[in-house]
């Protein structure tokens, strides 16, 4: 099996725990990994975890955001492209919209512990554009996760493994906050 055979497997897989673990509502979220230093791969636009086969994962250029094949990636393609253009360390990015870290992205709000911005907010934009793929990738420059104004969250790391880790630890990490400020 090849490592864009490999990777493509693991983004279901990895589709599929985003489900589970209640990161995600219906279709929205994405996920994606870098395949090479000119392409990575991201989950389809509107297409149900559990029904995304192998060759539903579409594979981009990080240059131009040029795709192979008919199926219409996720429309936040640009925001993964432009972090793996700024962010060469990144291997894999996970998007969510979960719930107690949507209350921070609602408000606007950085999640700060002990006095330090743990996950800074972006700037709003609207939902895949050049805008808000900017205002996220400036933030994501000193950090490995950024709230997304009005949207949701979105974690990166070496592989796909640690941005999982990373969006499922800041989830909880927003949940203990609202929980100590009631």
């Amino acid at each position: 099996m090849t490592r864009e055979e490999e990777l493509r497997k693991r983004i279901i897989e990895f589709g599929k725990r985003l489900v589970e673990e209640g990161l995600i509502q219906s279709t929205w979220g994405n996920i994606s990994a870098r395949v090479s230093e000119e392409h990575f791969l991201i989950t389809p636009s509107g297409v149900d975890y559990y029904k995304i086969k192998p060759e539903d994962i579409v594979k981009v250029r990080i240059d131009d955001l040029s795709y192979e094949g008919d199926v219409k990636p996720s429309s936040e393609k640009r925001m993964h492209g432009l972090i793996y253009r700024k962010r060469k360390d990144i291997g894999g990015i996970v998007h969510t919209h979960s719930s107690n870290l949507q209350v921070f992205a609602s408000c606007r709000e950085p999640l700060v512990k002990e006095g330090k911005v743990i996950y800074p907010c972006s700037r709003y934009g609207v939902s895949g554009t050049r805008r808000l793929a900017e205002f996220v990738a400036r933030e994501f420059a000193n950090h490995a996760g950024v709230i997304i104004a009005n949207h949701g969250f979105i974690a990166g790391g070496e592989d796909l493994d640690s941005a999982f880790a990373l969006a499922v630890a800041a989830e909880k990490e927003a949940g203990e906050m609202l929980e100590d400020a009631r």
